[in-house]
């Protein structure tokens, strides 16, 4: 009985499968549910999660990872698929939760501090969310994208060395980002240093001559050291 219920089962996964190579998504979720009727296999029900979420019908996603951490309390990965479904059907308190038990079951997941810092950014936490992506870049510290946005919550922060630090980092990585220019550009000048300040708009010029708020900037900048010059 055992035996012809898994064959029943990979018989199954196997359409399931050919299903989806061949673009026939509806059908092959249609089948993975199938299967799952048949056996709940945590391994399918990812998979499954995973293609309701690309196809965004998040709300089943919800349900079939909130599944998995059901059965597997301690497998991060169930957690992780849930937070992203929570924070796209814009729960973000309940993503934050799920984010925070993948780093307490994983503390080297690094894409979860990442979200984990965008929620907490979400909603206005933005110490929280500069602390999160602090850790992610101790451990990580090439994931150029957690630079680039604790960069910019310095930013929103007034924390001029903190925003400087960071998109320094951007820009060994990407030297022509114009967001790194110009927050920088602003960060120099709040820092009293318009020769730097100036620089930065003039790169941000080089690489986007229509950038109306680095042209603006420049013009007042320029004015300005000529007049104390």
């Amino acid at each position: 009985m055992v035996q012809s219920e898994n064959t029943d089962i990979a018989a199954v996964l196997r359409e399931a499968t050919d299903l989806e190579h061949h673009g026939h998504i509806d059908e092959a979720i249609a089948g993975y549910e199938r299967a799952l009727e048949l056996a709940e296999r945590p391994e399918v029900m990812v998979h499954l999660g995973n293609l309701y979420s690309c196809t965004g019908q998040l709300q089943q996603a919800i349900r079939v990872f909130g599944r998995v951490v059901e059965l597997l309390p301690g497998f991060p990965g169930g957690h992780y698929g849930l937070g992203l479904n929570y924070y796209r059907s814009a729960r973000v308190p309940e993503a934050i939760a799920q984010f925070r038990e993948v780093i307490e079951l994983d503390p080297r997941w690094v894409t979860a501090r990442y979200w984990l810092g965008l929620a907490y950014l979400h909603r206005g936490q933005v110490e929280d969310a500069m602390q999160a992506w602090r850790q992610l870049l101790e451990i990580a510290p090439d994931f150029t994208v957690g630079w680039y946005h604790l960069g910019l919550a310095a930013a929103q922060q007034g924390d001029h060395d903190q925003t400087l630090a960071a998109f320094a980092r951007v820009l060994e990585r990407n030297p022509r980002s114009c967001v790194a220019h110009y927050h920088s550009g602003i960060a120099w000048f709040r820092k009293g240093n318009l020769d730097s300040a100036i620089d930065e708009f003039q790169k941000v010029l080089e690489i986007n001559p229509n950038d109306q708020r680095a042209k603006d900037n420049l013009r007042s900048l320029e004015d300005m050291r000529l007049r104390f010059s």
